[in-house]
């Protein structure tokens, strides 16, 4: 991959998902989706994860014609799955449509479980039984301004430690997606802006970045995102480096391509 270009990753750098303008019959959008292996989802999925928290964690996996079901209950309260119709596109007013090769790798603890995980499990069900993608927008962003997603009310934290994410590079925006690697974990942070922060900063150096949704702040599901150290990341693309070419095998968007320079 091209660890992305810096200047769009100071927008905003990733993100996610949903749309298509006009009534489709399920098997239409769906076979829109390039397929993902089980095995390959249940992987990815428990990548996102540290590697203490992948045992216990419940693993959701695509069934492309219901939505998530559970491949394996767990005991430690972490939830687990590979986004393929991502929700951080709600407020935002481009035209969409359903990806058809995201892969958003991403974890939740109790907190997130609550609240966060239910727009990423109704958009997926909308998806997949034949919902067109300008209304699983308009019912997701009403959902969202009238309360029936809240917001977390204490903190907590999702992983997204996987070494590979396909995803928005600014859905605030456009839905141009990009292919990069970007190990980080995520505190809860309803409603903050970038300007809480001191204005844009570069998440390759480190410093928190602010998750919007399509929009100014980051809504009540927001999150700062923080990178894993360096030497971690390198860390983690070494562990999963067959995982990482068999993705690539399977679809060229999937290839991860490091710039070195």
């Amino acid at each position: 991959m091209t660890l992305i270009d810096r200047s769009r990753m100071k927008i905003a750098f990733f993100a996610v998902v949903v749309a298509l303008t006009a009534s489709v019959p399920a098997r239409a959008a769906n076979d829109a989706m390039v397929p993902l292996p089980q095995s390959l989802e249940v992987e990815l999925a428990l990548s996102a994860l540290p590697v203490g928290l992948r045992d216990g964690a419940t693993v959701l996996v695509l069934n492309p014609r219901a939505g998530y079901e559970v491949f394996r209950k767990g005991s430690n309260g972490f939830v687990t799955l590979v986004g393929r119709t991502s929700t951080r596109f709600y407020s935002a007013d481009w035209p969409y449509e359903y990806p058809s090769d995201q892969l958003i790798p991403l974890s939740f603890d109790d907190v997130g479980v609550a609240v966060h995980l239910q727009p990423w499990l109704d958009l997926a069900r909308m998806r997949a039984t034949g919902v067109p993608a300008t209304e699983a927008k308009r019912r997701l962003r009403a959902a969202f301004a009238d309360g029936t997603y809240k917001a977390p009310v204490k903190g907590g934290m999702s992983y997204m430690l996987a070494p590979v994410h396909r995803a928005y590079l600014a859905p605030e925006h456009s839905g141009e997606l990009g292919t990069f690697s970007f190990p980080h974990y995520m505190p809860y942070a309803p409603h903050v802006s970038a300007g809480q922060l001191g204005g844009p900063v570069d998440p390759m150096s480190g410093a928190p970045v602010v998750l919007t949704h399509g929009g100014r702040d980051a809504g009540p599901h927001g999150y700062l995102a923080l990178k894993l150290p360096d030497p971690q990341v390198a860390a983690i693309r070494t562990e999963y480096a067959a995982l990482l070419e068999e993705l690539c095998r399977l679809h060229e968007a999937w290839c991860l391509r490091i710039d070195r320079n």
